[in-house]
């Protein structure tokens, strides 16, 4: 028994020996970030409009798909409005959600910008035409938080030849 009690104390000294020697070393870690700001811009389907391809992200379609003016159907959600023999319309709601984090912002302003200028069909997101390809303001009174539903009309003349009509709308959010 006492043969163990020297032996544990002698190992017991042994391990204190080696973390006397041990190395250490320590350092400070300083962290800074500047919190800013930000603005969410995001499509969101419309209970009562076509299916937006992409719902719920930045970069969203709106596939109306093949349509003509006398004859065939439209897809589920759209209108088609006959003007005549002069042109045909294709409407849908969508809605626009734009979200803010980190600021005080209590309201924005909505403008959209058709990418190319249309000389041929007229678009148009409620009453405001888009077709000139200049930004307009479709909202200076945004609410946050909120899918904000508007209407994209595109009026086709009889004259537009057969073909694919393809083109963009730029949204743009800022708070105010």
């Amino acid at each position: 028994m006492k043969n163990r009690l020297i032996l544990t104390a002698v190992l017991s000294a042994f391990a204190l020996i080696g973390v006397a020697n041990a190395q250490t070393g320590s350092g400070t870690l300083g962290v800074t970030a500047t919190v800013q700001g930000s603005i969410s811009l995001t499509f969101v389907t419309d209970t009562s409009g076509l299916a937006v391809t992409g719902t719920g992200t930045s970069t969203a379609s709106l596939p109306f798909g093949n349509v003509s003016m006398f004859a065939g159907s439209v897809p589920a959600n759209v209108t088609k409005t006959v003007n005549g023999t002069t042109s045909f319309a294709l409407a849908t709601p969508f809605d626009v959600r734009v979200d803010l984090a980190n600021s005080a912002s209590t309201a924005y302003t909505l403008t959209a910008t058709l990418a190319a200028v249309d000389a041929t069909n007229t678009w148009l997101i409620g009453a405001t035409d888009i077709s000139s390809g200049a930004g307009f303001a479709l909202t200076a009174a945004g609410v946050y938080a909120t899918a904000v539903p508007y209407t994209l009309k595109i009026t086709v003349p009889a004259s537009e030849a057969a073909g694919l009509i393809t083109n963009s709308i730029g949204f743009t959010a800022v708070g105010g």
